[in-house]
């Protein structure tokens, strides 16, 4: 049997342009050099995820309102880093910490 050295890891995709917490989020997976997309509608918004990374992030200025744009990217995505597991628009898309001293299901 023949083991893959470096399976494509799933990727979580941020749309930065509609809550701060999620552009948090967005810094806090590239701090930690998860794979990660960053999508605005603004350029500006993705620059600071342009450097850096070890080439774990994919940036692209966007308007994810219209789907064949959102499908696009996730194209992108998928082709330069692995499977989108993960869209991330608003605070309530963010996952959920496990309470301290629980083990996250």
């Amino acid at each position: 049997m023949r083991r893959i050295r470096n399976p494509r890891p799933d990727v979580t995709l941020v749309v930065l342009d509609d809550d701060a917490s999620v552009a948090d989020h967005a810094r806090t997976l590239f701090a930690a050099q998860a794979p990660l997309a960053v999508v605005s509608a603004h350029y500006s918004q993705v620059v600071p995820f342009m450097l850096g990374n070890n080439g774990y992030t994919v940036a692209l200025v966007a308007d994810v309102d219209d789907p064949n744009q959102l499908a696009e990217a996730i194209a992108i995505t998928e082709q330069r880093l692995g499977t989108v597991a993960a869209v991330v628009r608003y605070a309530a898309d963010l996952p959920h910490s496990a309470p301290s001293g629980t083990v996250a299901a």
